[in-house]
């Protein structure tokens, strides 16, 4: 093996490669377990469908974004009694590359959940605070001056402090943070630590480590239970198209596609015990936008940086921004309003409802996602942008819109019980999915769980899966801290072995 970082055209032998360890995604969780991995002395070689970026090399339009780091080119989606779309990232640093590099560490509850009512074999609580410990810094976990807020996340800052509410100034992975407000385009400045940044980088400069860009996994190959490689083909990246077969061998391997790619490639292998690619969960969004007087400017400041934590209600607010083109298409009027709309776009701000869902049910298949959002998760998304509007009338909003279809514009905050009431049902309202997750959980039960308390994949010796999709449950915040830690203590359990 020949350490260092290689893309399409640049390797020296890409038919086969051999290593210690195989990790399957670079992302959260197979940068950390790469990190683990190597720390422990293994050598390990890191493929990744996606290509290896530089700062430089982002340009901040939706259509050069979707189409260069977006999983299914930014159109992948999910379908039940609404349409969700669902991103996630492609390339070196996976979904961390489009993320706002919100971090939040695992909620106590959901830590003690996991252990008592799923078995999942976690470390003591001192060592998961190391790990978190860890994690923060290593990613430069902070909270960004106000300057570099900007005005769409303290307007609204000010509205949820009179209302009284538990809002907070968000802390994130972004420690260079220049208020570019273009996170989700890939961070042009550089700002953003990204897992390609800190903890590959970290894994790299052991002298272990090749990582392959522009490579994608098709098959998992198997001799009983262990398995033996894993095969695919080359990506040209300029065309996107196969260009060669390439074989990885490796005693251990660990797998971080994600929670729609790892149920994929299980499936697609003939792999995989228990309900694989069931129990997805997602965090349901959605948003209200508040028209003011003055100047917002939307697109300047922090993607993202206010949030209220309504965690124990089921929900999060969140202040989020979003490119031209995509907010003509979240304002829900009719095509000449919302053209007049968008042309006014400096004097709106936005604010999002992060459900932690609850009874809503999805999967993934081999082809596509489904996923029903239920009762009390409507309910919740209701609550939540009733909360957003209130906020924003508090702060002198003249008026808000909010991501409803066909509920009229709020004139003022008497219109808010009346317009936003519970009767709206999921497909009134526009939704995306956030952070899917769940759907090779680990746990104690092998009739409702894919992987062990200790994250490998039943039915194998040596495969082990480390990333979001062994989440025995919704989070209710956002993921990358709690993948991150989980990539390291699976990455270490994989490298005992």
């Amino acid at each position: 093996m020949i350490p260092g970082t290689f893309a399409f055209g640049k390797r020296r032998d890409a038919t086969l490669l051999e290593a210690d360890a195989c990790v399957i995604g670079s992302g959260a969780g197979g940068a950390t377990a790469a990190c683990a991995l190597a720390q422990a002395g293994l050598s390990v070689i890191v493929i990744e469908e996606g290509r290896s970026w530089k700062p430089a090399d982002f340009r901040p339009t939706t259509p050069w974004s979707f189409q260069h780091l977006y999983a299914g080119r930014g159109a992948r989606n999910a379908r039940g009694n609404t349409i969700l779309p669902v991103p996630g990232g492609r390339g070196v640093g996976g979904s961390t590359l489009i993320n706002s590099g919100i971090c939040f560490r695992t909620p106590e509850p959901v830590l003690d959940d996991w252990r008592a009512n799923h078995g999942v074999v976690l470390p003591a609580k001192p060592e998961m605070d190391r790990l978190f410990d860890r994690v923060w810094t290593t990613i430069g976990a902070s909270v960004s001056p106000p300057a570099v807020m900007g005005e769409h996340n303290d307007v609204f800052r000010r509205g949820c402090e009179a209302l009284g509410l538990d809002g907070h100034w968000m802390t994130r992975s972004a420690p260079g943070c220049v208020g570019c407000g273009t996170c989700q385009q890939g961070c042009g400045s550089g700002g953003k630590s990204s897992v390609d940044k800190t903890f590959l980088a970290e894994a790299l400069a052991t002298g272990r480590v090749a990582v392959h860009a522009d490579a994608r996994v098709e098959r998992i190959v198997t001799d009983g239970d262990r398995v033996v490689a894993v095969e695919g083909v080359e990506i040209d990246p300029d065309g996107y198209r196969a260009a060669g077969p390439f074989r990885v061998k490796a005693r251990v391997f660990v797998l971080s596609a994600g929670a729609v790619g790892s149920p994929r490639l299980l499936r697609a292998s003939g792999l995989g015990e228990g309900p694989v690619g069931e129990h997805l969960h997602v965090h349901p969004t959605s948003c209200v936008m508040g028209r003011f007087a003055h100047e917002i400017r939307l697109w300047e400041g922090a993607t993202q940086g206010y949030y209220v934590d309504n965690w124990k209600e089921g929900y999060l607010l969140q202040t989020f921004n979003v490119p031209v083109d995509q907010f003509y298409l979240t304002v829900p009027l009719p095509p000449d309003e919302a053209l007049a709309a968008t042309a006014d776009m400096a004097h709106y701000a936005m604010a999002g409802v992060v459900v932690h869902d609850e009874d809503s049910v999805g999967s993934v298949g081999t082809s596509g996602l489904t996923y029903h959002v239920g009762d009390i998760d409507r309910k919740r998304m209701l609550a939540g942008l009733r909360a957003a509007a209130r906020a924003y009338f508090a702060a002198g909003a003249e008026h808000v819109l909010s991501a409803v279809h066909g509920a009229p514009v709020l004139r003022s905050a008497a219109d808010i019980d009346r317009v936003l009431h519970d009767d709206w049902t999921a497909w009134d309202i526009g939704m995306y999915a956030s952070h899917p997750m769940g759907t090779c959980r680990m746990g104690g039960d092998p009739a409702e769980t894919v992987c062990t308390p200790e994250g490998r994949a039943r039915g194998t010796a040596n495969l082990y899966v480390a990333d979001a999709s062994v989440f025995p449950t919704s989070l209710g915040v956002n993921p990358q801290v709690t993948i991150m830690a989980l990539g390291l203590t699976i990455g270490g359990a994989a490298a005992r072995g």
